[in-house]
């Protein structure tokens, strides 16, 4: 319990350094010579975690999805995305995360059903969690769902852009062995873009709520 409430704070201190780091950009990059008199863009939405003043775009990754093709930044374009980091071997937060997509799914389908919304675990685990598992595994939850794994680099870069940790136990001699992870669940927009984390608990008419206010903030 103490290592994971330990988890749960460096997960949370994650966000917070992302998104520090986001605004702080974009108040350099577009702070006015003088002050301006009015202001021009509404603020983000509230929700139970952190929408960007403006979408991020990431850095450029080649990861696998679960029918073993390479998959690129712009296969996110096109539709929004809730990605979730964990692995198929995760005994507790990874499917009960997986169940809550899934009612999140149903939920979004019935209450904005002209939104195009993909679902994606990306598994953290490459060394275990083939496309094939990743595939079989995705499913079970629900038919639509996708897996996406990659290198260690790819993943950890994409991971730690979108305010995302893991930790996988060095010196392992089984493949019996647990990773530890962070459980928000990020947010891109049609371009690719990070544009929100939504952080735990994920209670599905929340998570669906809180989309829905991300969305129409981009109206």
């Amino acid at each position: 319990m103490k290592n994971k409430t330990l988890w749960s704070l460096l997960a949370a201190a994650a966000v917070v350094v992302v998104f520090a780091g986001v605004l702080a950009h974009h108040y350099i990059a577009d702070r006015p010579s003088a002050p301006p008199t009015t202001i021009s863009a509404a603020a983000p939405p509230a929700i139970n975690g952190n929408v960007l003043p403006q979408p991020r775009t990431l850095t450029p990754a080649v990861l696998v999805d679960d029918d073993g093709n390479p998959f690129v930044n712009a296969d996110f374009a096109g539709h929004w995305s809730l990605v979730y980091f964990g692995y198929t071997y995760c005994p507790d937060v990874c499917p009960l995360a997986l169940v809550e997509l899934a009612s999140v799914k149903k939920s979004l389908a019935e209450r904005m059903p002209d939104v195009a919304v993909e679902y994606y675990l990306v598994s953290v685990d490459p060394a275990r969690d083939t496309p094939e598992r990743l595939h079989a595994y995705v499913t079970y939850f629900d038919r639509g769902f996708h897996g996406l794994t990659g290198s260690l680099p790819d993943l950890t870069r994409f991971a730690t852009e979108t305010g995302s940790l893991f930790l996988i136990p060095e010196g392992q001699e089984t493949t019996n062995y647990l990773i530890s992870h962070s459980t928000n669940v990020t947010v891109l927009d049609p371009d690719g873009k990070l544009a929100a984390v939504i952080t735990p608990p994920h209670e599905p008419a929340t998570v669906a709520a809180d989309f829905a206010k991300i969305v129409a903030s981009r109206d």
